[in-house]
């Protein structure tokens, strides 16, 4: 096998495991990205759950008073006064078991497809809770209970999914930068030990092939060209030997023949 057919076997090998390298690094930048989202998901869910619990605070306070969820006076000022204090909060609705709503704060325009599908789902939900990202926003929902647990209604807070999209692709290109980093890293390191081992070799034995024995030990030296000496002389007596035995048996051939004749 000549060396330009390893050289091209070499080099197939180092680009299919650059190419798995680049895949794997690929599927887990994508994987951060999806895991990365739901965390910022779950983040933003808990920062508003925060203002959806001051709203159900003041109203149980209320409501252990004697006080209906209708009877409540300056419901807007307090959902308005919550959502100043997050400017990130789009809107804040207040809705009774019925679905209608009690004080709202933000936009004025009610989506009311997302309020048909998120508004039941809050409402019948057993978690206390509730997460839904629909469309352009993200909704948090809470069920609103009174001091026998019963469900008297339900805070709807919403948020633009442009806020978290703007934090994934930020943090993501920052990511992709390092994952980039990293594969350039591993590719020139799979490179150089690739090149090292294919044209180390071939150095090492050009070195070998030049040696002479000028260049060893003096005393091994010395030695080695003694045995070398000793060795041509005993080849040298073989010779000689082989040649009287040579012509001996030349004579002894030529002697039977003579016999013979």
């Amino acid at each position: 096998m000549d060396t330009q057919m390893i050289s091209g076997i070499r080099l197939r090998v180092v680009v299919s495991a650059l190419a798995v390298i680049a895949v794997m690094l690929a599927l887990q930048s994508a994987l951060s990205l999806l895991k990365f989202r739901t965390l910022v998901v779950e983040a933003t869910s808990s920062r508003l759950q925060v203002t959806a619990n001051a709203i159900d605070v003041v109203i149980r306070r209320a409501e252990a008073v004697g006080l209906s969820m209708h009877e409540i006076s300056d419901l807007n000022a307090l959902v308005e006064r919550e959502r100043l204090r997050d400017p990130k909060i789009h809107q804040i609705l207040l809705f009774d078991l019925q679905g209608t709503i009690l004080a709202q704060s933000g936009d004025r325009n009610v989506l009311r497809e997302d309020m048909h599908e998120i508004l039941p789902r809050v409402l019948t939900s057993d978690d206390k809770t509730i997460t839904r990202e629909s469309g352009e926003y993200l909704y948090a929902g809470r069920i609103l209970r009174d001091s026998s647990n019963s469900i008297m209604g339900a805070i709807l807070i919403s948020e633009h999914t442009k806020e978290l999209s703007a934090e994934v692709r930020d943090t993501w290109s920052r990511l992709t930068l390092k994952y980039l980093g990293i594969f350039a890293i591993v590719a020139a390191s799979v490179s150089l030990f690739s090149l090292f081992q294919l044209y180390a070799p071939k150095y090492f034995f050009r070195k070998s092939g030049k040696a002479n024995l000028g260049t060893l030990d003096p005393n091994g030296s010395d030695e080695l060209q003694k045995q070398i000496s000793k060795g041509k002389k005993v080849q040298e007596t073989a010779l000689t030997d082989l040649s009287k035995i040579s012509k001996l048996s030349a004579v002894t051939k030529l002697s039977d023949r003579l016999e013979e004749s």
